[in-house]
């Protein structure tokens, strides 16, 4: 495939849509200095060439910040990601270098790549989480997908926004935090299941709804393994008699996790189980057509990360204070 067509692909995304629900994800890949690097298509904006762009140089800009380019009206900042990733081989190819655009976190942000090479359609069951010593080394990196004759290691975007600028991760909002405390409603009888495969967001989220109250909080690494959660609870409700109220009053859930993703989760949930308990995406990628396809698998809510304010929102309007049309609410 040219750079062209890829440029071009990867540019229209939005005519790329996979169907709901069938725990696949497409990926970008690129690369750097000759590794290959990939990101989920969700997060790609858009792609320009380098050379076409004026970067606008920052006077003492942060470690891994180029400066900033002008995009849609709108400046932005540009990350340098042999920078970030301590590479200082020679100089990419000048005809090859290019600007990668990318939406999450409601942020825009441009990162630096040295060429793009094509997208792939895989199977969130063939991402590998990378080892903890693996980790240790490379901790820009959350997973590796294996095409052909070689590795193609997944950035954790998030993670390098986070180290440039904190304030633009996930956080903790101490104030909003006190003034819902302050509004005191009784929280502790509501039963959650919290699925995120990252064990630094999935320990703050469930720290901060201890904080308000929602102190019954059962934890799922992915998918996969909140689904046999799931599926466990429903077989226990029926030979109980038990209504399933009774073990899961709400679901949480991430979209981006191995194994299985939180939409195929979702669409379980609600089709194959037929539940009726609310489930709320908590991603970075919420956008219109994320929203479209939260809708398509039967979500109850959704909000972007790093919003976990708005989780606890979003949370008493549907069960504390019994709210049926969140949907129309957020749209």
């Amino acid at each position: 495939m040219s750079q062209q067509s890829t440029l071009t692909k990867a540019s229209t995304k939005t005519d790329i849509l996979l169907e709901v629900g069938t725990n696949e994800v497409e990926v970008f890949e690129f690369n750097l200095a000759g590794q290959h690097y990939g990101v989920n298509v969700a997060k790609v904006n858009q792609i320009v060439q380098r050379e076409q762009l004026k970067i606008t140089r920052a006077d003492c800009p942060p470690n891994g910040v180029l400066g900033s380019i002008t995009f849609r009206g709108q400046p932005i900042m540009v990350i340098d990601l042999r920078q970030i990733l301590g590479i200082y081989d020679e100089e990419p190819d000048p005809s090859r270098a290019l600007m990668l655009v990318t939406q999450f976190n409601d942020q825009i942000v441009a990162f630096a790549i040295d060429g793009a090479e094509r997208i792939h359609r895989v199977s969130w069951k063939s991402f590998e989480p990378i080892s903890s010593n693996f980790a240790q080394e490379n901790p820009y990196v959350n997973g590796i997908i294996r095409l052909e004759d070689r590795l193609v290691l997944i950035l954790d975007l998030e993670y390098i926004l986070t180290l440039i600028n904190p304030r633009l991760g996930m956080s903790i909002d101490h104030g909003q935090i006190a003034k819902i405390e302050q509004e005191y409603k009784p929280r502790d009888h509501i039963k959650i299941l919290f699925a995120e495969d990252s064990a630094m967001i999935r320990k703050m989220v469930h720290n901060q709804l201890m904080d308000v109250g929602f102190t019954n909080v059962e934890l799922a690494t992915n998918g996969k393994e909140a689904l046999d959660k799931i599926a466990a609870a429903v077989t226990e409700s029926k030979e109980s008699g038990l209504p399933f109220s009774d073990y899961y009053d709400l679901i949480l859930t991430d979209i981006e996790m191995p194994v299985m993703d939180g939409l195929t989760f979702c669409k379980n949930v609600k089709q194959e189980f037929k539940l009726e308990t609310p489930v709320i995406v908590f991603s970075s990628l919420i956008n219109d057509q994320m929203i479209a396809k939260c809708k398509a698998v039967g979500a109850n809510g959704w909000g972007t990360k790093p919003k976990v304010n708005l989780i606890v929102d979003i949370i008493d309007r549907l069960i504390v204070q019994g709210e049926e049309n969140i949907v129309d609410l957020l749209s």
